[in-house]
């Protein structure tokens, strides 16, 4: 069952202690930046959540598919997503992974 930008603000507000509204400004603002940044050609990294990067798909030849004509396509536009290797330790479980979380939370008591 996917999880909507409403039930995202619903859980921020619950979370933080933050009203709804309060949270949804929050999380629209974030949404807002990143577009930015994407829009801007530059790459976004999250520590311990992952990268957004744009992506820039060459100009190319592509075919019709009921005529076999070929068309001219394009040069577009899309955002690539990377893991970081906290997130894909929390997604797939791993023993490795599950170490590498560990010593991230343990240097991150140390810190404080």
């Amino acid at each position: 069952m996917p999880i909507t930008k409403s039930d995202l603000i619903n859980e921020t507000a619950i979370s933080c202690g933050l009203t709804r509204d309060d949270a949804k400004v929050s999380i629209e603002q974030f949404f807002d930046v990143v577009k930015d940044i994407i829009k801007e050609g530059n790459s976004l990294e999250i520590r311990g959540f992952g990268t957004f990067s744009p992506k820039t798909c060459n100009p190319r030849l592509g075919r019709n598919l009921k005529t076999g004509e070929l068309i001219p396509l394009a040069a577009s536009k899309s955002m690539n997503f990377k893991f970081s290797s906290e997130l894909k330790a929390r997604i797939t479980g791993s023993k490795a992974a599950s170490k590498l979380l560990q010593v991230r939370e343990l240097e991150g008591i140390g810190s404080l």
